[in-house]
């Protein structure tokens, strides 16, 4: 069984990644979640351990194990997919910073990575997201372009998480 790792960030389209676990799931994928703190405001743990079966890590270090997770977590990865990924986590990754286990786990997988990203349209039309977009194409990470819509706050255009078919479509060739 090919073994994905989820990463869920703070954007409100957050809870959609429940439908992309069961997609995986029902796919025939182990996924694995690391969520950052703030993305479990928006979706909870429990949801997405149940829809996984696996445990969601969140933290940096964890009381209970002595492993560190972001190194435990690469281990047989097929791939390392972000959906949503706000405009911070793409700059973290982008420029190397490593201040949580989301990004911790970026910079030590091996695997292809694919990025969805989901912010306003303001934010994502921004030059420094574009530039650590750019960035991150030309390391080989591949984007599943976000959609063009209204986004919670009433403002129009590109931004809105792509349409789940499409990240799991993208997703599954790039394991492939």
């Amino acid at each position: 069984m090919k073994k994905i790792i989820l990463g869920i960030s703070s954007s409100i389209a957050a809870y959609k990644a429940c439908d992309l676990i069961r997609m995986f799931v029902k796919g025939g994928y182990s996924v694995h979640v690391v969520a950052t703190e703030n993305a479990l405001h928006l979706v909870s743990p429990l949801t997405l351990e149940v829809l996984s079966g696996n445990p969601v890590y969140s933290g940096q270090y964890s009381r209970e194990r002595r492993e560190m997770g972001h190194i435990e977590l690469k281990s047989d990865a097929s791939l390392f997919l972000v959906a949503p990924a706000t405009a911070n986590v793409i700059g973290k990754f982008a420029n190397g910073i490593a201040d949580d286990l989301l990004s911790t786990t970026y910079l030590s997988v091996t695997c292809p990575v694919v990025i969805a990203p989901a912010m306003n349209p303001n934010m994502y039309a921004h030059p420094a997201v574009k530039e650590n977009i750019a960035k991150l194409q030309s390391r080989g990470v591949i984007f599943v372009e976000p959609a063009k819509g209204e986004a919670v706050c009433g403002d129009e255009g590109m931004g809105k998480l792509s349409d789940l078919d499409e990240i799991y479509r993208k997703a599954v060739d790039a394991v492939a």
